[in-house]
């Protein structure tokens, strides 16, 4: 069934402080036939083309923020859409303005998966992607620069919260109950 673009969809959103575990959220959601588009993904193909020499991905999406408003990532990843309308989620929700933007494809729900500091920390320091911190300090400092996005107004709007403070399967299991719930 083909959903036209006046349609109301459910559209999940996905939202947490780094390493908390959105993109094993996205993982299980994948798996259950769910359309994820990753924004920070959206966001560093045109970073790659567009950022300034020596320009840190951050600063990037702070400048673009500044240029085009705070819901640029979200319009960004509603263009990365190109009729996967059904079951879409967006991981990476930073902020309210974002919200916004996706609330015009239709119903949506968020949901902020929540991990303690020292888990999420523990997590990147073994994950080091290549915008990861590598140190306690510089982790606590990319917090403080999410918090100033606004993520923490994302995570206190949010519909469901998911805890991720033990076992990658015990957060499948308590995904899947949450995914029951929703519908």
């Amino acid at each position: 069934m083909r959903v036209w673009w006046w349609s109301p969809i459910k559209v999940l959103l996905i939202t947490g402080m780094p390493g908390s575990g959105k993109s094993l959220l996205s993982s299980v959601l994948k798996e259950r036939g769910f359309n994820v588009i990753v924004m920070s993904d959206v966001l560093r193909k045109r970073f790659e083309k567009d950022a300034r020499r020596g320009e840190r991905l951050m600063d990037y999406a702070k400048r673009m923020r500044e240029i085009y408003g705070e819901g640029i990532v979200a319009r960004l990843s509603i263009e990365e859409l190109r009729g996967r309308e059904e079951r879409i989620a967006f991981d990476g929700v930073r902020n309210l303005a974002e919200v916004q933007e996706f609330s015009r494809l239709g119903d949506t729900v968020i949901v902020a998966v929540h991990s303690p500091p020292s888990v999420r920390y523990a997590r990147l320091m073994r994950r080091m992607r290549p915008d990861d911190s590598t140190s306690v300090e510089e982790l606590r400092r990319r917090d403080m620069e999410e918090i100033s996005l606004g993520i923490g107004g994302v995570i206190a709007m949010a519909d469901y919260v998911v805890i991720n403070d033990s076992s990658e399967d015990e957060f499948r299991r308590r995904v899947l109950e949450l995914l029951g719930r929703i519908g």
